[in-house]
């Protein structure tokens, strides 16, 4: 200023001043894609972080006296007696020196709803499994299609090559269409209904159907799709009966208890 006569206005200097870099720490201490946040300082976050690995560290070291906490005691093993943390939080038990001694958990018994409850919750899962092999089952059928398509004008040895392997392709289509509802079209007639059933016929009928392009194609897939749709409204009337059988096991259990309290109310020295 004293040199030039001429001194840089606020203007200048707010436009023109050196700013230095945002600090960031090197590649590897942290996982890619995450870093501080903004205004961290970097060296004081790489001293905490040393020190934290450090001290963790200690925890390692026989030779430190943080080994263990400070317990030098080696870990019980064979069942000689019960840890001290374990027994700290057991109370009254404290004492047992053994885990072998110590008592058996009581078994959490399921409430016996009955062979009705039984027979539809296997039903329930029997349509479940069916639903999934019935969603995939277009695969094969899809291969031994386009097997027909790729070699429709094939003569001589090609010809007896794609013979075979059409053959092979729609045995294995044949048997994951009968895998996948052979076991649904022998269920019991009040546990699926005549609809759902006429559908996952149609399945395994439509299925072995000789497919030439793929707007036929097309149209089986919208037949596996409404064997699907109606296997999960059937499943929606079993899970509505399940339902129904746990409600009234409940109201008879609550009965039965409320006069079971009645008879001891009404007992000679009852309450």
């Amino acid at each position: 200023q004293a040199c030039f006569g001429w001194a840089p206005t606020h203007r200048f200097k707010r436009r023109f001043r050196l700013r230095m870099p945002p600090q960031r720490l090197p590649r590897g201490i942290l996982p890619d894609g995450i870093d501080v946040p903004e205004g961290t300082d970097i060296m004081q976050f790489c001293r905490d972080l040393a020190e934290s690995g450090a001290e963790f560290a200690e925890q390692f070291d026989r030779e430190n006296s943080k080994f263990h906490q400070g317990n030098p005691t080696a870990v019980p093993l064979g069942g000689d007696r019960v840890p001290e943390s374990l027994a700290a939080a057991m109370g009254g038990e404290a004492q047992v020196k053994n885990w072998r001694d110590l008592p058996d958990a009581p078994l959490s018994l399921e409430d016996d709803y009955g062979p009705e409850y039984k027979r539809l919750m296997d039903a329930h899962r029997t349509l479940n499994d069916c639903k999934k092999a019935i969603a995939v089952v277009n695969k094969p059928v899809e291969i031994a299609m386009k097997l027909r398509v790729q070699y429709k004008e094939a003569e001589g040895e090609d010809k007896s090559a794609y013979e075979s392997r059409l053959k092979g392709a729609e045995n294995d289509r044949d048997g994951a269409l009968e895998a996948a509802t052979a076991t649904i079209l022998n269920m019991a007639s009040d546990v699926i209904s005549d609809r759902c059933r006429n559908c996952v016929e149609d399945v395994v009928k439509k299925g072995k159907f000789e497919f030439i392009d793929k707007e036929t194609y097309g149209e089986y897939i919208q037949v596996l799709k409404r064997a699907n749709q109606e296997i999960f409204m059937d499943q929606k009337r079993i899970l509505q009966k399940i339902k129904e059988i746990k409600k009234a096991f409940k109201e008879r259990t609550n009965r039965v208890d409320e006069d079971a309290a009645v008879q001891v109310e009404a007992a000679p020295g009852g309450a």
